[in-house]
């Protein structure tokens, strides 16, 4: 009876994509003596928040996240001389989207584990806020690069890595729609200026530091870049953006997740099978270009991949199969495997602007 299942969930997935963008879940992380063991909390609204359960310094840096609308925020309590695998063996065991550490030597171990656990998670994957590493160099690390800010309404100055919070609550909650670049972060009235005589604005953005500038009195992000600096085949320079980035993690994980739940050992691996799966995702891809987060003037669409599934024959001594032509290699499924591709456009958000207006 083909696959209903999976092309309705398609479809809700994707009616849904820019509601679900919108409603991610912030983990922070923080050190601190109140409770003498590693644990974590979960909270929906900021009234949720025991003041009793962290140190007056912790609180403040908590109560940033919810200076937004929030969906869910965690946080990860570790003591002060623990070591960071004791916040990392927690974080394991939790799903969330964004995820900070408020602690300055806690910012590369994040990053480090952050790397190394998106690099085993096939489906769904993480980002981490982090402030002023040397090794960065990732679309899933966010590096930013002021040191301290400025409270608009006590003109106390925070340390970064205190304010990172607020960041990441604001990235795992802005919808798919808009990005963070010229976002104004209205509850502060001023920032480090990280601008110097060497090194402009744009400069430091080149080289992968999410930076915070005052414009005229509003302190806004200046453009929303994740730390990715080397560029590959496979790694683009539109991976640079927050906004492509967090747009891959969601389509990645929705046909992952609809593959393992829905398909895997529920059908046999025929070639019409296969071809009811791949139309399922490319309904996907429609629906998605209808919520504008695939370019609809792109043929977005995903197919069989005809080289590996040809490869993998010829792997095992069917030499014959290099002169089959493309639909005998479609028809030949190869055991359990099924070899897909696909070629899609995101649409990045409107940011820059060239306006040449000619006068006479």
């Amino acid at each position: 009876m083909g696959l209903p299942v999976i092309e309705i969930n398609f479809k809700q997935k994707a009616g849904s994509i820019i509601e679900r963008s919108a409603r991610g879940i912030a983990c922070v992380i923080v050190r601190d003596d109140t409770n003498s063991t590693a644990g974590y909390k979960r909270y929906k609204y900021e009234t949720d928040i025991k003041t009793t359960d962290y140190s007056a310094d912790n609180l403040a840096a908590i109560k940033r996240c919810f200076l937004v609308a929030v969906n869910e925020v965690i946080v990860i309590n570790v003591p002060t001389e623990a070591e960071f695998s004791d916040a990392a063996a927690i974080l394991t065991m939790l799903k969330y989207n964004y995820v900070c550490a408020c602690e300055v030597d806690d910012q590369q171990p994040l990053a480090n584990y952050i790397r190394t656990k998106n690099s085993n998670s096939k489906g769904k994957k993480y980002i981490a806020v982090v402030t002023g590493i040397t090794t960065a160099d990732s679309m899933y690390i966010i590096n930013v690069k002021n040191a301290k800010v400025t409270l608009a309404d006590t003109s106390e100055i925070v340390p970064m890595v205190k304010y990172l919070p607020r960041l990441v609550s604001l990235l795992a909650n802005l919808p798919m729609n808009r990005s963070c670049t010229y976002y104004t972060l209205t509850d502060l009235v001023d920032c480090e200026d990280v601008e110097t005589v060497e090194k402009t604005l744009d400069m430091l953005i080149d080289e992968g530091w999410l930076c915070l500038f005052n414009d005229d009195g509003d302190i806004r992000i200046a453009r929303g870049v994740n730390s990715l600096v080397t560029i590959t085949s496979t790694e683009t320079e539109d991976m640079q953006k927050i906004i492509i980035v967090e747009s891959m993690n969601m389509i990645r994980e929705d046909i992952y997740g609809e593959y393992k739940n829905n398909y895997v050992g529920k059908y046999k691996n025929h070639y019409d099978n296969q071809c009811l799966f791949i139309s399922a995702v490319n309904g996907y891809f429609r629906q998605l270009q209808l919520a504008e987060i695939l370019d609809p003037e792109y043929d977005n669409h995903s197919t069989i991949d005809v080289e590996s599934q040809r490869q993998a024959w010829l792997d095992i001594g069917r030499t014959d199969a290099a002169d089959w032509n493309a639909d005998k290699v479609k028809k030949m499924t190869f055991k359990s495997y099924v070899f897909l591709q696909g070629d899609i456009k995101i649409l990045d958000a409107t940011e820059d602007l060239k306006f040449d207006i000619g006068m006479q």
